[in-house]
């Protein structure tokens, strides 16, 4: 693979401008193929099979006109009441029903039994049904919905949409988040660099690779169905992989140049070396989120498989895109300061280099940094435990974690979604924003005797706990299939509502002479629930199986593997508890723009898990490759461990600073789920970086000693060898005559240190 990768990065930097053009063009002929072939992103939670799916099916295919999917539109009158405008609200609500794929939209004053109208009689209610999903509705179909309800609106009365019609032309991109996390990296790469254009090429290949990958995104969301928020996590994380890729190269490569290398072949052994660190990494990250699909949810695999996908390209360029524009750039990637000191000093570029080769590992190993690996190697148990008590006291809130979905009273108060739910629960209860909607396939008896089936059916839920309301059943013109609706006491993520939808479905609603199920927005989340919770131990086993069979082929140590997979762990559930403290404790949460408390999104700590025991890679690989060489070396484990953080710390905390901030960007997303992901996997990877790199790593590494290396004689054959390279290897001291001495570029007959 190394050599592959050097052959690649060498054509890119010789026949740099053939490669850049190239991308231009790739990434022109997708940006275009999408704005006319590109599909639209669309929610589906539905989980095939369950409870809710299958009722749902029944109703749509038995009884359409109560079919399809809900939203309601509320009226809301600021002085008097919304019967006075009562003609104003029919033909708002009779404009509703003429718009593309409305079933049906029922006016409040329909009849006098709806109860969409509350008793101060300040707010009513319509209700519509869509034979689309309304979130996959543009801005289009959305000023077509204005246009339909202005009658009431220039009548005085306040209109929001609630349910599904609040999804409508909510597709908007807000590219704020994106611009402040490329700033913020693009100022930490100068700090690092002290060079703009050795800043501006990850910078630039991010862009490239991101935009190119969200294009092929909306292209696959043809024949695909991704959720909407598919792309802002696939931006959310091929930003901070394509630019930390960037960082590995740009760093090696200028290491190797201020070592006295020669350009291409600087940027053939960055691309062989930190290159093959970026193919296991990246590949670890691709095959991590593709394990989603172990949830055996479609929206969340597409979720995984949209962040994949964006991944690879991401990888691409980093191999052929970044090698490109180092070679267009030379020299020129070096630090402007050492630059005009070689000038000064009459020194070519070359000459200044060579003065500086011999003190390059000497730095590295008397670094500050090194310095702190040194300080932590030589007292591990004190570091390592203090450490690790941090990593338990993050970790505490996680047992209370409270898996649910969302309800739309933690949207902002400025979104007509919020509103409405606000409006709803004012005048109506909590319970009407999520309706438990009872679907009965009714026997084949006379009409009559399934009156009163339905009449018990609807008297025994309306004695159950937690239960505010049912309303009137209708049955089709076949006399096959009744539905009802099902009023809760609760809002609809609440626990207690969780458990009345199991309560009916177990204890409740009849077993025999009828086939019943409970359906629905809410439903169906407790079922989206209750599917992925049953899924994520297996998707943690699956996971943790794969890097571990990678690092072992990367290091040939099990132990390695071993320790990675069980610090990565400790760290997310550290993340874990920090999501839990801010969005279900309220820790800060004004902070951070969320306006009220909420449960966790079944699928994020799944998606945290994936993406940041991928991530977690990219330093293991990084850190690990230059103490594995170290130890190879010198044959002390102290020194390696010092050495290795000396010669990798100051990249790898850039890398984790960048990851951060364009993280941590996305917390100006409204969504409070976005919010989440954001704030979990920032935090996921301050941890990575800082209390396991900088603390436990290098205690558990001096600990173990030679031990960290070892592999059973019988893994040996068994197990690929991926010969993972690092910079320049540390010189020794002049040793004596009689001894033996691995150098840089000797190969090396086992992962032992060398007689010495």
């Amino acid at each position: 693979m190394n050599l592959l990768l050097e052959k690649l990065g060498g054509v890119a930097a010789r026949r740099h401008w053939v490669f850049i053009i190239c991308w231009v063009a790739v990434l022109g002929g997708l940006l275009g193929a999408k704005h006319a072939f590109g599909g639209e992103y669309v929610n589906n939670y539905t989980i095939s099979g369950s409870d809710s799916a299958t009722g749902l099916n029944v109703l749509n295919s038995t009884f359409p006109q109560q079919g399809g999917y809900g939203g309601q539109i509320v009226f809301h009158a600021r002085s008097g009441t919304v019967s006075a405008q009562e003609s104003a609200v029919d033909q708002s609500v009779t404009n509703v029903s003429k718009l593309p794929d409305v079933i049906k939209a029922v006016s409040p004053f329909a009849s006098a039994d709806t109860g969409a109208v509350s008793k101060d009689g300040t707010i009513a209610y319509a209700s519509v049904s869509w034979s689309v999903n309304p979130d996959s509705l543009d801005t289009a179909y959305l000023d077509k919905l204005n246009n339909a309800v202005a009658p009431a609106t220039k009548a005085g009365l306040q209109v929001a949409y609630g349910a599904g019609a609040g999804e409508i032309g909510q597709q908007t991109k807000d590219l704020s988040s994106e611009v402040i996390g490329l700033a913020l990296a693009l100022v930490l790469l100068l700090i690092m660099f002290g060079s703009l254009i050795a800043a501006g090429i990850p910078l630039v290949a991010a862009l490239f690779s991101v935009l190119s990958g969200l294009a092929l995104l909306g292209l696959l969301a043809r024949v695909i169905t991704f959720p909407t928020t598919a792309p802002t996590i696939a931006t959310l994380l091929g930003l901070g992989v394509a630019v930390d890729y960037g960082l590995f190269l740009v760093a090696r490569n200028r290491e190797q140049l201020d070592n006295g290398m020669e350009a291409v072949r600087s940027i053939r052994r960055a691309a062989g070396t930190s290159g093959a660190a970026i193919v296991v990494a990246g590949s670890t990250v691709a095959v991590s989120v593709l394990g989603l699909y172990i949830s055996g949810v479609g929206f969340v695999g597409s979720l995984g498989l949209a962040a994949a996908i964006v991944v690879v390209v991401t990888m691409i360029s980093a191999l052929t895109l970044v090698p490109a524009f180092m070679g267009l750039a030379g020299e020129s990637v070096r630090a402007v300061t050492a630059r005009v000191r070689a000038r000064k000093a009459g020194l070519t570029a070359r000459q200044q280099a060579a003065q500086t080769a011999a003190a390059t590992h000497e730095q590295h190993e008397h670094s500050a940094f090194a310095r702190w690996g040194r300080m932590v190697s030589d007292r591990p148990w004190p570091w390592g435990i203090a450490a690790l008590a941090v990593l338990v006291v993050l970790a505490i809130p996680l047992f209370s974690i409270t898996l649910g979905q969302p309800d739309n009273g933690t949207q902002p108060t400025s979104s007509t979604s919020r509103q409405a739910y606000d409006l709803i629960s004012q005048g109506f209860g909590v319970g009407v924003n999520g309706p438990l909607t009872v679907v009965v396939k009714l026997p084949n008896q006379s009409s009559s005797a399934n009156s009163s089936l339905l009449s018990t059916m609807q008297s025994d839920i309306a004695k159950t706990p937690g239960v505010a309301s049912v309303t009137p059943a209708s049955v089709n013109s076949a006399g096959t299939t009744a539905v009802f609706n099902v009023i809760p006491t609760t809002r609809p993520q609440a626990t207690q509502t969780t458990a009345l939808v199991s309560t009916l479905r177990d204890d409740v609603l009849p077993k025999e002479h009828a086939t019943s199920y409970v359906t629905g927005t809410t439903a169906g989340a407790v079922d989206f629930t209750n599917q992925i919770t049953s899924r994520l131990a297996w998707l943690i086993v699956a996971v943790v199986a794969i890097s571990f069979f990678l690092l072992t082929a990367a290091f040939r140590s099990i132990v390695i593997a071993t320790k990675a997979a069980v610090l990565n762990i400790l760290s997310i559930g550290a993340a874990y508890g920090v999501i839990v403290a801010i969005f279900e404790w309220g820790w800060g949460k004004s902070v951070i723009g969320l306006q009220s408390t909420l449960p966790i999104p079944a699928y994020v700590p799944m998606l945290v898990f994936c993406i940041v025991f991928g991530l977690s890679m990219d330093y293991e690989v990084f850190l690990l490759s230059r103490v594995h060489e170290a130890w190879l070396t010198t044959g002390d484990a102290h020194r390696s461990v010092a050495i290795g953080i000396g010669a990798t710390a100051r990249v790898i905390t850039t890398a984790a600073l960048i990851m951060i901030a364009v993280f941590t960007s996305f917390v100006l997303n409204p969504d409070p789920t976005v919010k989440m992901l954001a704030i979990g996997m920032a935090f996921a990877v301050l941890i990575d970086a800082s209390l396991v790199r900088m603390i436990l790593v290098p205690a558990i590494m001096s600990l173990l000693g030679s031990h960290a290396w070892w592999l059973p004689r019988w893994l040996a054959p068994v197990v690929p060898n991926l010969q993972l390279e690092s910079s320049v290897a540390v010189p020794e001291p002049r040793p004596a005559a009689s001894a033996e001495r691995v150098t840089p570029d000797e190969p090396v007959a086992n992962d032992k240190p060398q007689a010495r």
